[in-house]
């Protein structure tokens, strides 16, 4: 294939878009990753990939997930390692890109998973950092959780952030963007339970989950908001010793860890 090495590229310009901006993104429903393994990962799990790029060094280093990438992507570029520096999100690139239809299952009627075959789900109230959004989806994959909710005012999912964060565990874990208000249905036979300080709160390590469970997590600064709390028909705290809070990555990992057992 020939390299190429212009910033006026079509593919190129679109990878750098997706990798920044988030109304890109939405607009043409798809976004972008980069490096061997979310590259990999995001193959693996099935998406369709639009296009892939990637330098001949990145080809030779990284052999399988360039195969990969040339084999399921509807087009395939080789660029130059300075295109590589200005596409890329990160200090210190691998060289390897992939763009991919952003996977709705709201919109493909698989967010009834929740209510037909969950039994363990996180629901995520405003929490903006996407470092600690990828962090929570890729604790709720390890400790077996069954799907995310996303509330309004949380960190886009697609974002490259939350993607390296999450380590590919966006790629399977359902997870569902949705309003406050939709939460009872989407959760319909669910126990709702909101992580706060309240003097009705039960105390982590007493609770015995019911089989269908919904954890909320606020946000870094207020916690659960008022609209959400009003829809928990139980609250629970963690137990803690001198810190005044934990962060909420922090606190969704033990939570979704004592759930787990």
């Amino acid at each position: 294939m020939e390299t190429v090495s212009s910033r006026k590229n079509a593919n190129v310009r679109f990878l750098r878009l997706f990798l920044r901006e988030k109304n890109v993104r939405d607009e043409h429903g798809v976004f972008a990753v980069e490096g061997d393994h979310l590259c990999g990962e995001l193959v693996r799990a099935g998406f369709k990939v639009t296009f892939a790029a990637f330098t001949e060094k990145a080809a030779e280093k990284y052999p399988e997930t360039a195969a990969l990438l040339k084999e399921k992507a509807e087009e395939t570029i080789v660029i130059t390692e300075e295109l590589s520096e200005y596409i890329s999100d990160t200090k210190s690139p691998q060289g390897l890109f992939a763009a991919a239809e952003i996977r709705g299952w709201a919109k493909s009627g698989q967010a009834r998973v929740f209510s037909e075959r969950a039994r363990r789900v996180i629901v995520l109230d405003g929490v903006q950092d996407p470092g600690n959004v990828g962090t929570i989806i890729r604790t709720a994959e390890a400790l077996g959780a069954d799907g995310a909710v996303l509330l309004g005012g949380c960190a886009d999912i697609w974002s490259p952030k939350t993607l390296r964060a999450s380590m590919g565990s966006v790629f399977r874990l359902p997870v569902i963007n949705a309003a406050a208000e939709e939460l009872p249905k989407i959760l319909d036979g669910f126990t709702v339970y909101g992580a706060m300080l309240d003097s009705t709160a039960k105390r982590l390590g007493e609770v015995k989950f019911p089989e269908k469970t919904a954890i909320v997590i606020g946000s870094e600064g207020s916690g659960v908001s008022d609209k959400v709390a009003r829809l928990c028909g139980e609250k629970l705290y963690i137990p803690i010793k001198k810190a005044e809070s934990l962060n909420a990555a922090a606190a969704a990992a033990v939570i979704l860890w004592e759930l787990s057992r």
